[in-house]
This record gives C-alpha cells, structure tokens and sequence, in this order.
C-alpha cells in the first residue's frame, strides 16, 4: 500500500529577503517530513517565488483560494506576522487589491482554510500592536476554530485570550531555535565552497551589516588591533529592512564580503562556523545561541520581541563605552554547546512538531468549498476595515453637525456673554498662579 503523500499549506512573509521568514519553511519541511513521512510544503505570501532564484517555491497569496481545496492541512507563521499595522516592510503591499494588508497572509488564510474544513496549526507566531476592533468576530473564528495555537511570547498568549481559551494557547520557543537539526551535508558543502571562494580561511567574526551597529564599526576601527586574530564576515541577513554590506563603506582588508545572498541555509552554516556574532536583528541571534556561538549586542535592543533573548546564557552586551568595550572583546568567549535553556527549547519544539504533525495527519472530513466562497473570505477583512473607517467617518460627520447646530443656536448666541466673562476669569486665575523658578 502505498504512502499517503501530504499537501501541506504555509503561509507568511516568505517573498523578502530576511533570514528569519526565509528559515520558517526550510525548517517546517525537515521536521515535518521526518513526523509525516512523504510532503510537499507549498508555500503562500503577496508575491510568486520560483527556483533558482529563490531558496524554495513561493506562491502568490491570490492563488489560495482555488488551492487550497487541494490541500490536507494549513501551517501559519512563525515570525512577528500578528498585525494589523500597515509598515510591514518598506513597499511590501498585496498585489492584487483583494487580498487585505496585512492579515492577508495569516488572517484571511485561516478563515478559509477552516471554510474548508482544513486541521489549521499556528507555528508560535508572535504579536505586534494591537488587535482592532472591527477584527474581534474573525480572531474568534480563527483562533477558536484552529486545532493547534502556539504562540511565542507570553504577551501574545494574553492578547489571544480574548478570543480563545488560553488553556488552548501554547507558549512556544521560536522555531528557529531548532536551526541545528536542519543543517545537512548539502549546505555544508556550500558553506565550504563559499569560504573558498571570497577567502574566508582564519577564524571569523560575523558582522550584522545593520544601521544600528554603525558605532560598534567605529569602535572596530580604533581598536583594529583588538581584531587582528580575526578576520570580518559582512552579513547583511535582512536586506529588505535596509541591511546592506556597503553601508559602512571602506573598512581594513580583513573585511569580507558575501558576493551575493545565499541559501538561508548556508548563512545558518556560516554563523555556526563564526568564533563570535555581533547582531541586532532576532534571527541571527537566535541562530547563534542555537549553535553555540558567543552573541554581541547592542545595549538597548531588550524589548518587545527581543525580550525572548533576556536572561540566555551566551549573550554578551556592549556599550559606547570604548574601555568597557575592549575588556569585552579582549577576552573573548569561547565558543561552547548550546546551553541548558536552549537544550530545554529543543524538547519544547520536539513537542511542538509532534502536536502539529499529529494535527495533519489526523483524518478529518474536508469540504470542498467554491473558490467564489473562498476568495469572499480573502477579502472579508478589506471590507470590515473600510466599513470600519466609514463608520468612523460617518460618527465624525455627525457631531459636527451637532457642534454646528449648536452654534447656531438661539441659546448659544445668548450664553456668549458667559462664556466669555468665564475665559477672561479663567486667564486671570492662571496669571495670578506663582511661577516655578
């Protein structure tokens, strides 16, 4: 008897250059091959990606509607994709006006998905801002009808349970955490050849082309002794938020440069093999306590989404502070297995790819729902929001009216006296108030 071969659906923010939303799918399809058996993991975001120029088939947003009726099951996120803000990324916009920006690619995805009777598994995605008011009905629908909530961040968790019982919400460490298992001989050997072929040969130090690590390049200038063992790796993990390898612009020899982006894969093998990270952003610093590796930081960057790095061990933070700086770096960390935190978010994971793949593989009857039905519910979000702003507008229009009624009114015209003997007392009042010196 042949085995069955599942059609898995993913959606997220899989169309941009950044190592994080590029990593979700690649690790998605390792660790649900090895619980499932033979799959396909077709992925949706705004805009199409096809191979070789992109790491992984990417299809268009607009498609799912009519694929998803040949689908076993949807996988949404992970990432900070929980949004309803319109500054995703710079010009990152649906391109086709019915698909609802932003919850386009994990809102609307599992409404229809459910329409069609699919299991849903939210991949402990993470929150950003507030949920908006006209969206309360579909969050309810969503979440409530899902068969597995993750999340990554407590504060999620809470914002979640106005919609679904948050016994049902699990608090996940993110995927990423788990980047170890994925690596295999294949980006390895890329990883090699990529060395061989922009010269990197010494022990390294990766650099996150970042804006806001452009005073710790100012400190490396100074202190270019203090780097001599090392050589530089220029990493610019997430061009589509500005990252860009020539941003600081001409540094000393032992510099280095990719000559292009990789595989996500190969970047994860190049910080692996780093003798320390200096990073912002979450992912390249995820990556590294995943491996091991010694993280730098800025002072500054412990909140919101990065207050899941709080309290890891292998995190080193540095300041402006030139002397506190080369102390640091002086005495450089050595590189050590992944620490007892991270060995504890292996098995959370463990648990959290069992509890999804139990989800698909489960038997549930599938309805098959018109495609007219489905690309409806795409674009129920859209027509909330504007009825939403209407009715905002509408509620504006009328008080105005009701304020200029007002003023035109016989008793309005008779109080102005009044009003304006109580100005005048209430100027004075504050005129004879003592001034603070």
């Amino acid at each position: 008897m042949t085995k069955r071969e599942f059609q898995i659906g993913m959606v997220g923010t899989f169309d941009v250059e950044n190592y994080g939303d590029l990593l979700f799918p690649l690790i998605a399809r390792a660790e649900l091959s090895q619980r499932l058996g033979p799959m396909n993991l077709h992925c949706f975001s705004y805009r199409q990606k096809t191979l070789p120029e992109w790491p992984f088939e990417v299809n268009a947003l607009s498609e799912f509607p009519r694929r998803v009726r040949d689908l076993d099951g949807l996988l949404i996120g992970g990432g900070h994709i929980l949004r309803f803000d319109k500054k995703v990324a710079p010009n990152y916009f649906p391109p086709a006006p019915g698909v609802h920006h932003p919850t386009g690619y994990w809102l609307a995805p599992a409404l229809i998905a459910l329409n069609n009777g699919l299991p849903v598994a939210w991949n402990a995605p993470g929150l950003n801002g507030q949920v908006r008011e006209w969206a309360a009905p579909l969050m309810k629908l969503a979440f409530g009808g899902s068969d597995y909530v993750s999340v990554r961040d407590e504060n999620s968790k809470q914002v979640l349970a106005r919609f679904v019982d948050d016994r049902r919400v699990q608090v996940i460490p993110d995927s990423a955490f788990g980047l170890a298992r994925v690596l295999d001989e294949h980006s390895l050997a890329e990883c090699t050849r990529l060395r061989s072929e922009i010269g990197l040969s010494k022990p390294y130090i990766v650099l996150q082309a970042n804006r806001d690590l452009g005073p710790f390049m100012g400190f490396v200038r100074r202190q270019a002794k203090l780097f001599e063992p090392y050589q530089l790796l220029m990493l610019a993990a997430a061009p589509v938020n500005g990252d860009d390898d020539q941003m600081f612009g001409k540094v000393h020899a032992e510099v280095l440069r990719l000559p292009g982006y990789p595989n996500p894969l190969v970047l994860a093998e190049l910080i692996r093999q780093a003798d320390a990270v200096i990073a912002v952003t979450l992912h390249v610093s995820i990556s590294a306590l995943a491996f091991g590796v010694p993280l730098f930081r800025p002072l500054g960057f412990s909140s919101g989404k990065h207050s899941i790095l709080s309290g890891l061990d292998g995190v080193y933070t540095f300041t402006a502070d030139d002397r506190n700086n080369r102390e640091l770096f002086a005495s450089m960390p050595a590189r050590t297995g992944p620490s007892p935190a991270i060995s504890t978010a292996l098995v959370q994971l463990d648990e959290h790819w069992d509890r999804i793949a139990s989800v698909f593989a489960s038997e549930k009857e599938v309805t098959t729902t018109p495609t007219a039905i489905s690309t409806f519910w795409q674009a129920i979000p859209g027509l909330l929001e504007e009825r939403s702003n209407e009715a905002i507008v509408s509620e504006l229009n009328i008080r105005n009216h009701e304020i200029e009624d007002l003023r035109n009114s016989t008793s309005w015209k008779i109080t102005a006296p009044l009003r304006t003997f109580l100005d005048f007392w209430r100027r004075e009042k504050d005129n004879d108030r003592p001034r603070a010196h």
